[in-house]
């Protein structure tokens, strides 16, 4: 199943039109492709002209959506000047309908994410190497595609990710820990009608893919801790908010200092301590550009390695 949405033009001369007057966001490719038998709807959004010619890719949330990246027009703007935007919706969250072999037995790790997003990479022709650019809990997601993909890979960043040895606190599994009864005592059918990405919104309910993203916490911890560590080739930049800190989202330790273990050695790589709340790219979107920006530039000058997706 495939849909694409793009704008014709009748003419070069409108299209060169088009490309003065209007920004880049407009040509954005949006479209389904089956993977693993089960539909995933991303957006493509190509820059020919940059300087870069890879691709910068967002990684969401466990609970957000590619509408989390777009809703600041001007943050994509800033972005789409440095290279070509990719971004997609996990499974049973957005556009991309539920994928029903989840299950309490089959939950979301790390591992199944990445081997999802690189089959859908494959198959669209999404041009490497790449920027990864995520968000809290895909952070851990960011975090294993560097470390298995260490040749695709030019630079990570995280925006208060999730520390790759993190636990939660009581009162965060309190609310948690009733819905991951309730999935394993009804089927993963009814757990996605039950609580289905449209009805979570509508009720502030959280959706049931949040809840095998947890199922799937412990098991995602292992599948990153066994690969190698990330390599120093590839510079992390990590952005920490001050109320993630506060307000101490780890079961034990501190959250600034579980953030540095994702720092590697690369000369460029840094800890920006960030003043405000968790989603960092709304209230300092010029910041977030400007570090995307420092690892184009840096991705950029580096040698030229022509990278394959494997």
């Amino acid at each position: 199943m495939k849909m694409v949405f793009k704008i014709k033009f009748k003419n070069k001369f409108l299209v060169l039109i088009s490309i003065i007057i209007f920004p880049l966001i407009v040509f954005a490719q949006g479209q389904y492709d089956k993977i693993a038998n089960v539909a995933i709807y991303s957006e493509y959004y190509p820059n020919p002209q940059a300087r870069f010619q890879g691709t910068i890719i967002f990684e969401n949330g466990s609970i957000n959506t590619v509408e989390e990246w777009k809703q600041n027009k001007n943050f994509l703007d800033c972005v789409s000047q440095y290279g070509g935007i990719f971004m997609y919706d996990h499974n049973g969250l957005g556009k991309s309908p539920p994928d029903l072999s989840t299950s309490v037995k089959n939950p979301i790790t790390a591992k199944l994410i990445n081997n999802k997003l690189i089959a859908l990479l494959q198959k669209r022709h999404i041009k490497p190497p790449y920027i990864l650019v995520a968000h809290s809990y895909g952070g851990l997601y960011a975090g294993y595609f560097a470390r298995k993909y260490p040749n695709l890979a030019k630079g990570v960043l995280m925006i208060d990710p999730l520390p790759n040895n993190s636990e939660f606190p009581e009162r965060v599994m309190a609310e948690i820990d009733p819905l991951n009864k309730l999935a394993q005592q009804i089927s993963n059918k009814e757990m996605y009608n039950k609580y289905s990405y449209k009805k979570a919104i509508e009720h502030k309910l959280i959706p049931a893919e949040v809840v095998y993203h947890m199922l799937g916490f412990e098991q995602t911890k292992k599948e990153i801790n066994q690969l190698p560590t990330l390599s120093n080739n590839i510079p992390i930049i990590v952005l920490s908010s001050s109320w993630m800190e506060e307000h101490k989202l780890t079961k034990t330790g501190d959250w600034y200092e579980k953030q540095r273990q994702w720092i590697n050695s690369n000369p460029n790589s840094k800890i920006i301590k960030v003043p405000g709340g968790h989603f960092i790219h709304r209230e300092h979107p010029e910041l977030v550009c400007e570090q995307i920006k420092v690892l184009v530039a840096l991705a950029s000058c580096a040698t030229p390695n022509k990278p394959v997706i494997k």
